[in-house]
């Protein structure tokens, strides 16, 4: 009888406490606006540094029906700043973990967690529209797109926030309304092409990508996408071995990638010109009689900083060999496989920098100083979470404001929804906050508006159609599974993504080329994504003179608002019975860089 009073005494002291939270958030917001938030359905996206501190905020703000989707799990260096987490929740994943957290919280409150990317078909339009609003707390560029875009099929209110290092912003999205995600060009991260980082590369920073890319094969988690992954077997095959000889590992990696790999890279024939010659191999042993460093200004080291003169190669076999070693060694051994690269971890900028400059050395490229490596390698701006507490607060503020402009059948541009900027250390007028009116819709936006979309190319015989979407229509314009027409003829289907008999019975050859498929500079085509909730018109044009260096994957994507207009797509049954444009008799071949 007494464990039985005292579980109901604490169960009416958890029921007191909750009533006089209520009743505090009711005073505070008052009656209607407690009722609104309390009846309204969120969807969250992201659980990391500022979803963890949105989801607080809203089960704090009386927001009681939430789902909150996330792909990733938790890693050790999650810790230091996404506060919902603790070490023993590493590898859980973080919208579980976050949902769980935060009900305790506002116990009542309903958190339901999915484990997964919001870029599945199961997320598509229908999920979305039985939501009130959807709030984003993502940082990666192409999730924020498909999000955007599903809103705007939905019609429904999108927060979208960021942060960059003491830099943040908050936007209020609405269809018709307000500007989109897709309005104003973002600025990307350069891409380099693959086959110059894997084997031609002709400057510092392509060997420093390469570097970084072999940190992360070594002693990062798995991954498929890492561009020198077809070295994992033999770069990840010490992580099994207990104990293990770091100084051996050392030597034996330093050969495989800095002589037999160069090689067999030199040994590419085709690659290689008078111009640009192949590789040299720098077996260990004489790269170990490279004695004499190098200054700055290209002379023997003078009397400068350290970490300002270019070492010997000597020096750099040694640290690259000392490198592996710390970090097999028996403080770090335990982080082998989970390391994640740091500029400020002098272990990993110490592999880094000499493993890009013993490949400035295979190619014959000037190396550098560890200063200079240091400064472009570390080029990435680190998560500050007071910026992340801000911004998740900001974002709860303009939610509030939009659905009330909802509810009472208002534009969100006549409410008190505002886009927020975070600036710091140099604040706009003394503001580290900066609010601004929310902007009508881009009319040049080929997501929201009637624009049309314009890729331009070099060449329409360089690009089969299977690389143009992969490149161009995925990665330029954002799209997850896009079918392409030309002439109301679908002329690519995601459901043959390669050349096939099926595929051929289909009218669809994936291995053609824009040129062999009629299309010449000028044409206008139709982009259909039914997962993404996307479409638009196309304009592909050729631009012969497209920098390499500006524009390293070969194309640029720019809106127009031309008067192009196109008929709707076709049904694929329908589409895909018109007949096909008969290839011309050469055939064009597409080298993959």
């Amino acid at each position: 009888r007494c464990r039985a009073r005292m579980m109901l005494n604490g169960a009416d002291a958890l029921l007191g406490a909750k009533r006089r939270r209520d009743d505090g958030l009711r005073a505070v917001l008052g009656k209607e606006r407690h009722a609104l938030f309390a009846s309204t359905k969120l969807l969250v996206v992201g659980a990391g540094g500022i979803g963890c501190e949105l989801l607080k905020n809203l089960v704090l703000t009386g927001f009681t029906d939430i789902e909150v989707v996330d792909l990733d799990t938790i890693d050790v260096s999650n810790l230091n700043r996404q506060f919902l987490f603790r070490r023993a929740h590493v590898d859980r994943s973080k919208a579980e973990v976050a949902a769980e957290a935060v009900q305790q919280f506002q116990p009542g409150s309903k958190v339901v967690a999915h484990h997964a990317n919001v870029k599945e078909p199961q997320f598509g339009v229908e999920f979305m529209s039985k939501f009130d609003a959807v709030v984003n707390a993502l940082d990666n560029l192409e999730a924020r797109r498909h999000v955007n875009r599903i809103c705007l099929a939905a019609n429904k209110p999108l927060l979208e926030a960021g942060s960059t290092g003491y830099l943040g912003q908050v936007a209020v999205i609405r269809k018709g309304e307000t500007e989109c995600f897709e309005c104003e060009a973002k600025p990307t991260q350069t891409v380099y092409p693959y086959c110059t980082i894997r084997s031609t590369p002709e400057k510092p920073v392509h060997c420093l990508v390469w570097a970084k890319n072999l940190f992360d094969l070594c002693f990062g988690p798995a991954d498929e996408s890492n561009l020198l992954s077809d070295l994992a077997e033999e770069m990840r095959k010490f992580q099994k071995e207990d104990p293990v000889d770091g100084e051996a590992v050392g030597k034996t990696i330093y050969k495989q990638l800095f002589e037999v790999d160069v090689q067999k890279q030199a040994a590419l024939e085709d690659l290689w010109s008078e111009a640009r010659p192949p590789p040299m191999p720098l077996p260990l042993e004489e790269a170990l009689k490279m004695d004499t460093g190098v200054s700055p200004s290209g002379v023997p080291s003078v009397a400068v900083l350290d970490v300002q003169q270019v070492p010997s190669v000597a020096a750099d076999v040694r640290g690259f060999v000392k490198a592996v070693a710390s970090m097999y060694a028996p403080d770090r051994r335990k982080l082998v496989g989970q390391s994640v690269f740091s500029k400020d971890d002098a272990v990993s900028m110490d592999f880094v920098h000499c493993a890009a400059n013993l490949r400035m050395t295979n190619y014959r490229i000037a190396r550098l100083s560890r200063w200079d490596a240091q400064s472009i390698a570390g080029a990435i701006i680190p998560a500050v979470a007071s910026t992340n507490a801000i911004v998740a607060g900001l974002e709860v503020v303009q939610l509030m404001h939009a659905l009330k402009a909802v509810a009472e059948g208002k534009s969100l541009r006549e409410s008190s929804s505002r886009a927020v900027w975070v600036r710091y250390p140099e604040p706009s007028r003394k503001k580290i906050l900066q609010p601004s009116r929310l902007q009508r819709p881009n009319s040049e936006c080929f997501v929201c508006s009637a624009a049309t979309a314009r890729i331009s190319v070099r060449s329409v015989d360089d690009w089969k159609i299977a690389g143009f979407i992969k490149c161009c229509i995925q990665g330029g314009l954002g799209t997850l599974r896009a079918a392409l027409y030309h002439n109301r003829t679908c002329i690519f289907d995601p459901e043959y993504p390669e050349a096939s008999e099926e595929a051929e019975e289909e009218g669809l050859h994936p291995d053609w080329t824009l040129a062999q498929w009629g299309i010449g500079s000028g044409a206008l085509l139709q982009v259909e994504d039914e997962d993404g909730g996307f479409s638009c018109n196309l304009v592909v044009v050729e631009d012969p003179d497209l920098s390499d260096e500006a524009f390293p994957g070969g194309f640029r994507v720019d809106a127009c608002a031309g008067p192009q207009v196109a008929a709707e797509p076709p049904s694929k049954k329908a589409a895909v019975e018109s007949k096909a444009p008969t290839p011309p008799t050469e055939v064009f071949e597409l080298d993959d860089g």
